[in-house]
């Protein structure tokens, strides 16, 4: 018999999760900002309980840190954090990327020309958030195309937390977005070539940037929140 099933609305949780979620990676909370469970309320037009159960959720993934009877904050992350994510990054992205040309490579193709031209636009247009969520999207279509779960869900763990390094180092300047362009597009005429061992070394530079970048950046911050 055909399948008759009703989907199930999604739930309120689901729904704070996914817009709290996009709210932080798209920068409209600062790193270590204190996230207030009765203005989140008030703002979604829901109760404390829902709203209470999405950051105990997004707590999982790393972008909120709930500290009992203090708060929850958005994640602040160190030096050494955010070194330990490039080498998680620079491996995993290096891996999808194998598993993607060997089994994908067409999708794989298209699903990346496809965000770079996505990037384009949101340069021309100066949509830097725009630009933000292309630059995710061309990075997850590795993992998209991979055809392993696992590998997915390791991706899955860290994901939330470089896009919104990604939105606060890189995206914000203009002349760190065309450098990030320009290694976009070479990357997709490697991917073309197959050529992994060329892949790997701009992926180093690629993924390295944000290290080098949150050395200036994340002390600065700091000082900021100390002052």
């Amino acid at each position: 018999m055909k399948n008759l099933r009703i989907k199930q609305p999604r739930s309120l949780t689901e729904l704070v999760v996914e817009r709290l979620r996009e709210a932080i990676i798209e920068g409209q909370f600062a790193l270590g900002e204190n996230i207030s469970e009765d203005k989140l309320a008030e703002a979604f037009g829901v109760s404390r309980t829902p709203v209470r159960d999405a950051l105990m959720q997004l707590q999982q993934t790393g972008l909120v840190i709930v500290r009992p009877k203090r708060g929850s904050f958005v994640f602040s992350p160190t030096l050494a954090d955010v070194e330990e994510l490039c080498e998680y990054r620079l491996m995993l992205e290096t891996q999808a990327l194998k598993l993607s040309m060997d089994r994908d490579l067409a999708g794989l193709i298209r699903a990346a020309q496809m965000q770079v031209g996505a990037m384009s636009e949101a340069q021309d247009s100066g949509d830097q958030r725009g630009y933000a969520r292309a630059d995710t999207a061309f990075h997850r279509s590795f993992f998209d195309h991979c055809g392993n779960r696992f590998v997915q869900e390791a991706f899955q763990l860290a994901e939330g937390r470089l896009a919104t390094l990604r939105t606060v180092l890189t995206v914000p300047y203009r002349q760190r977005r065309d450098a990030s362009y320009d290694e976009h597009r070479q990357i997709v005429e490697m991917i073309k070539a197959r050529d992994v061992s060329a892949l790997h070394r701009i992926l180093e530079e690629h993924i390295g940037r944000t290290l080098r970048v949150a050395q200036d950046a994340l002390p600065v911050a700091q000082s900021a929140k100390k002052a």
